[in-house]
């Protein structure tokens, strides 16, 4: 199944269903959202064992202006983006908990455009930022998220070649 983002197409060849979640432009699409206050992942992907949330923040995209790639990176850096990754995960989840479409575990997988060093610790940052926050919970049944990922394009082609990203260059 194909997803677009932008001018990023990925390829979930084996998915059982991929829908781009974060859908408010048509009310009639099946999958609008509807609720423009929550914050959303771009897509969720099924598979036969685990459900992919996926989120993909694109500043080295061709058109970013220098000024928007500054600010993207000082976001990175002071936190910010982190709590914007956690805050998507959380308002998706709760989502899709209210659809009782939680029913397998949840990996958090992030597209981030950027150099592998620039990425420093995001993935351990927005674990860090998801209940249970680094705390031992032996009460809890399941676990709200079963890992965090972050990769660049080049990294996410190493890491998942069944799952292809490329840039489309527009005809």
């Amino acid at each position: 199944m194909i997803l677009i983002e932008r001018d990023l197409e990925f390829n979930f060849t084996d998915a059982i269903d991929a829908i781009v979640f974060d859908e408010m432009s048509d009310k009639k699409l099946p999958n609008y959202h509807g609720i423009g206050a929550m914050h959303r992942v771009d897509f969720i992907v099924e598979l036969e064992p685990a459900i992919l949330f996926v989120e993909v923040k694109d500043p080295n995209n061709p058109n970013a202006r220098e000024k928007q790639k500054r600010k993207f990176l000082r976001e990175v850096n002071e936190g910010k983006l982190s709590t914007t990754f956690a805050s998507k995960y959380l308002d998706s989840f709760i989502y899709r908990w209210a659809e009782n479409k939680t029913n397998k575990p949840i990996h958090y997988i992030n597209l981030v455009t950027l150099e592998e060093e620039l990425l420093g610790n995001l993935s351990d940052e927005i674990t860090a930022k998801l209940p249970p926050m680094n705390h031992d919970t032996p009460r809890w049944q399941r676990q709200v998220v079963n890992n965090v990922q972050v990769f660049n394009i080049e990294s996410w082609n190493e890491n998942f070649p069944k799952w292809p990203v490329r840039r489309v260059v527009p005809e």
